[in-house]
């Protein structure tokens, strides 16, 4: 759903209207009784001074405890109401920014930092809701209290009006000045915050290489000082807020002061009451609310704002890939690669030149290359994270380009070199992928990749809880984890890139033998099996060798041997490993 920038808070209240509407009635409710309160009061002191009977007096005091009452179920209503819209804006938010995320491409999050986007998703739209929530809430309070008290005020005395509230028109300017401060010294520490924690994130991530170093120490004292730059930026937030009360005191003060000059006369000449000088001291008090509100809404809103404008960015940020397809496959008969070429954005030069093959249901393709090659990329293509000219990829004969999105990934089990397991138990990073067979045992795909004796052996099995990235696991556990994962969701297209680099040479073996089984039963599905490791890729229908983004051979094993310089090298380099 498009939102408009120019008319954010429209939007928001007419989505919520009614949450928003009961809120601001309870307000002015509220604000209605809280005004009406230091009238009654007065009255029952000038009842007791002037010696009223008592059940006049006590009538007055029961009504002042009922409107008591009634104050407190209405301020507890609007803030209910009121909490429910503005956390409802924030819920709205977050969910169509973390959506937009899933559907951007690594174009997007190669120039975002993992700590920029949290922040995104939860300091810019607290930030927001803080503007769309508090921020209108006070403006309206201040508004209300405006309209009522004042009057209030004049009624009781038109000459102390004006003169008590003369220097109150100057709290709304004090009250800036002081919330830009606030803001610039809040800016900067949520700017110290993000080093730390992106530093923090980086130390916990790199643990293994940081302890393997003996760099505990340095970076201990690293992480010191941006927890001491964020301690500081914290404690100058901390300063400018302090002075913030006192500040706006000034004026209350001077309004009491002025109130005691120019009311005393009047009390001792019987013009007024002492209830009605409680009364108007009283709304002197109330009356420096609104004019500090005034000043902390158009905080609120100004900062609300420059969230609201980056978290629009994101979300109007274009996808890699658009996704205007309208055909649906539910199987994968042949995949044509005709004259892909393909350019990183922003890169002179192309990663992929002229690829041409074909790959029918059943077969398996092995892909080998260089480091550089192109092989990752062709990987990543071919799963459509980039986008390629119109045709240069059909699936069935029918360009992915007019394919819809979801459904074509859908048909693909991607195992990535960069493997990838989720913090949750064993077993359920296996069955991650949604189209995954239920009734199919996990302990099944796990002995696929020979990981199951392993798990078996945990004290907890598959319900085995795996830290962060994995940090429980080896690096060849980890890539198991994810070749199950692909294995068990029965896809019709495997694509498997060196996902076996940190595996021994024996279970590596083992488990080819497997892959090779489990591929082929009943010609169910076709694959594409990239390595740097010739025998890895030994057993396939062909090989596909890429050199410098080009297809330098394509053909069966025995073939490419004899045709590929690439293949040769590559495989004298591997023989003389195995042999020294």
């Amino acid at each position: 759903m498009k939102i408009d920038i120019s008319r954010p808070y429209p939007y928001y209240i007419r989505l919520h209207w009614r949450s928003f509407t009961l809120g601001l009635i309870a307000l002015l409710f509220t604000n209605a009784l809280d005004a009406i309160a230091p009238l009654l009061i007065g009255m029952a002191i000038d009842g007791i001074i002037t010696g009223r009977p008592f059940g006049d007096v006590a009538q007055i005091v029961g009504i002042v405890i009922l409107v008591t009452l009634a104050l407190a179920v209405c301020r507890f209503l609007w803030r209910l109401f009121w909490g429910r819209f503005h956390h409802t804006v924030a819920e709205d938010l977050r969910n169509r920014l973390f959506a937009k995320m899933t559907e951007l491409g690594p174009t997007f999050f190669s120039r975002q930092t993992t700590g920029g986007l949290m922040s995104l998703i939860n300091n810019d739209v607290n930030s927001f809701r803080m503007a769309v929530g508090p921020g209108l809430l006070i403006l309206f309070d201040s508004i209300f209290i405006l309209l009522m008290v004042p009057v209030l005020m004049w009624k009781i005395s038109p000459d102390w009006t004006w003169r008590c509230l003369i220097l109150m028109p100057t709290v709304p300017f004090i009250v800036r000045s002081i919330l830009r401060r606030t803001e610039q010294a809040y800016r900067a520490q949520q700017m110290r915050f993000a080093e730390m924690s992106g530093a923090a994130q980086e130390i916990v991530a790199g643990i293994r290489v940081i302890k393997s170093y003996a760099q505990e120490n340095n970076q201990t004292r690293l992480f010191n000082v941006f927890s001491r730059r964020y301690a500081d930026a914290t404690l100058n937030v901390a300063k400018i807020d302090a002075a913030f009360g006192p500040a706006l005191e000034i004026a209350a003060a001077a309004g009491s002061v002025i109130l005691l000059l120019v009311g005393s006369g009047s009390l001792v000449s019987g013009a007024v009451t002492v209830g009605q000088i409680f009364a108007f001291y009283q709304y002197i008090q109330k009356m420096v609310w609104p004019m500090e509100g005034i000043g902390i809404s158009f905080s609120h809103f100004q900062v609300g704002k420059a969230a609201f404008q980056r978290i629009l960015d994101t979300l109007n940020q274009p996808l890699d890939v658009p996704d205007l397809g309208s055909e649906k496959l539910s199987d994968i008969a042949s995949l044509e690669v005709k004259n892909l070429n393909f350019t990183y954005p922003g890169a002179s030069h192309p990663t992929l030149k002229n690829i041409n093959f074909e790959l029918k249901k059943g077969e398996i393709l092995g892909v080998v290359g260089a480091t550089g090659s192109g092989k990752t990329t062709l990987a990543d293509v071919l799963c459509r994270l980039y986008p390629t000219t119109a045709g240069a990829i059909s699936v069935n004969s029918i360009p992915i380009e007019n394919i819809q999105l979801e459904n074509f990934r859908s048909l693909i089990s991607m195992v990535p070199q960069d493997t990838y397991v989720f913090s949750r138990q064993v077993g359920e990073n296996i069955l991650f992928g949604h189209l995954a067979d239920p009734g199919y045992p996990i302990s099944e795909a796990a002995r696929w990749v020979k990981l199951d004796e392993e798990v078996e052996a945990w004290p907890d099995g598959y319900a085995t809880l795996i830290g962060e990235r994995g940090v429980n696991l080896s690096g060849g556990q980890r890539q198991r984890v994810t070749l199950a994962r692909a294995l068990i969701r029965q896809s019709p297209l495997i694509i498997i890139d060196d996902a076996l680099s940190a595996v021994d040479a024996k279970t590596a073996k083992s488990i080819l033998e497997n892959l090779r089984l489990r591929l082929r039963e009943g010609s169910r599905c076709a694959a594409i099996v990239i390595s740097h490791r010739l025998g890895h890729v030994a057993w396939t229908d062909r090989v596909l060798v890429m050199n410098n983004g080009q297809v330098e051979a394509l053909g069966r094993p025995e073939e490419v041997l004899r045709q590929s310089p690439t293949y040769q090298r590559l495989h004298a380099l591997q023989t003389q490993e195995a042999m020294g």
